[in-house]
């Protein structure tokens, strides 16, 4: 999704950094992209979101939300 908007970015969102707790969620790069995934044991985690402003990373499977990795 890109929003273009004269509105600044925390009124849109509101305190949506708020709502992450940082010690559920750790920040990973995987295949190269900046993820946001869940710990789950072992090495391996549960894919969250992206973090990336090029949709082709979006299309790529490897990197949907709810997958599992291994780091």
């Amino acid at each position: 999704m890109i929003l273009y908007s004269i509105v600044p970015v925390e009124i849109v969102f509101g305190n949506f950094s708020n709502q992450i707790k940082e010690n559920e969620y750790v920040e990973l790069e995987y295949l190269g992209e900046k993820i946001i995934a869940i710990p789950l044991s072992n090495n391996r985690y549960k894919i969250d979101r992206i973090i990336s402003t090029s949709p082709k990373v979006y299309l790529n499977p490897n990197l949907a939300p709810g997958t599992i990795i291994e780091q």
